[in-house]
């Protein structure tokens, strides 16, 4: 007497497959969203970087044209040329 019916055997062969499968795609999957946020925390920070230098410039400019108003104005009000 079998212990297993022929039919039997090809559903856990074919259940086994489908294990294996779904493994691999969750390990691949769970692999992919490591890099995927490693990817984010790098762009997260770039990000930073760049929105203080953003800043910084922002306040060099503001400084720039403080400046130039000011010459301009004590040219005009002084009647100097260049």
């Amino acid at each position: 007497m079998q212990w297993f019916h022929r039919s039997d055997l090809w559903l856990s062969i074919l259940l086994a497959g489908g294990i294996l499968v779904t493994s691999i795609t969750v390990i691949e999957t769970a692999y992919q969203t490591r890099q995927l946020y490693s990817a984010l925390q790098d762009l997260r920070a770039e990000r930073d970087r760049l929105t203080i230098e953003w800043g910084r410039l922002m306040l060099e400019r503001g400084a720039v044209s403080a400046d130039m108003r000011i010459d301009a104005m004590a040219r005009s009000s002084l009647s100097l040329s260049a």
